[in-house]
């Protein structure tokens, strides 16, 4: 298998389209990605900024999208399979449901589909690799358009994470539910939280459950194993490997070099 193989684009198209009531429920064949522009209705209320929108396939969902009564909308879109497909459409928290994202510049993704749709109609020999790269730049410019709305505000959000974990590393974080909070995929909300902590959310949370664990090895009476609870560990052991990890010590070590 070639590089390139796990992407097969099987479809272009761009339609102008107009207020629809009720479209019918279908079960998408593929994946569909695309870029609308114009009035589209989104939970009761109507939005103007173009939208990126990702539907994977196998899923049960409207066959379109509901516009205003003698609104139109632009939909350019392609079909699309092959593991790259199923891994781009993963990365953006599309696996098994529909998700939009607002775009401020919707030119440089018209370009790309305007890119593919050529490649689609020729059909060279080339046609699989350009295809799939197309792809992939669509992903850097979804990344980035995200980053730069997820901006500002959002710090303030990521600081209040961070004191959270701080407070207490022992529990059991799923930065995915903070992500889905924030309106963004986990992937763009760890980049986020890269940029503001320093250091990834996992490594931020090790760093705090280990110093966490030091003081209080240092300034308390607890058993080991009651801190190794705290600091998150099921068990002495669980909780000795991770200690020797980050220190090159085991705890008890730890606590008799402080006494001494």
């Amino acid at each position: 298998m070639g590089y390139f193989d796990d992407f097969q684009l099987l479809n272009v198209s761009r339609s102008r389209m107009y207020g629809e009531s009720h479209p019918p429920l279908i079960r998408t064949p593929h994946h569909y990605l695309g870029l609308i522009q114009g009035e589209v209705i989104l939970d009761g209320r109507t939005e103007k900024r173009p939208l990126v929108y990702l539907t994977p396939g196998g899923i049960l969902t409207p066959g379109g999208w509901d516009s205003p009564p003698g609104q139109w909308r632009d939909n350019f879109y392609i079909e699309c399979s092959g593991d790259r497909a199923d891994r781009f459409f993963e990365s953006f928290g599309a696996a098994d449901r529909c998700r939009h994202y607002f775009v401020r510049n919707p030119a440089p993704f018209i370009a790309l589909l305007n890119t593919m749709k050529k490649l689609f109609s020729k059909g060279t020999v080339r046609f699989a690799a350009d295809a799939a790269l197309c792809l992939e730049e669509f992903a850097s410019q979804l990344e980035r358009s995200q980053i730069a709305e997820a901006g500002g505000g959002r710090m303030a959000e990521l600081e209040k994470v961070m004191d959270a974990v701080r407070c207490d590393p022992g529990a059991d974080w799923d930065f995915r539910s903070e992500a889905e909070k924030s309106g963004i995929t986990l992937r763009h909300w760890t980049r986020l939280f890269t940029a503001v902590a320093g250091m990834a959310p996992h490594r931020f949370v090790t760093a705090c459950r280990l110093r966490l664990a030091k003081e209080l090895l240092v300034s308390s009476g607890q058993p080991i194993k009651q801190i190794g609870v705290l600091c998150g560990f099921g068990g002495v052991s669980e909780f000795t490997r991770f200690f020797r990890n980050g220190t090159g010590m085991t705890p008890g070590e730890c606590r008799k070099n402080q006494l001494r």
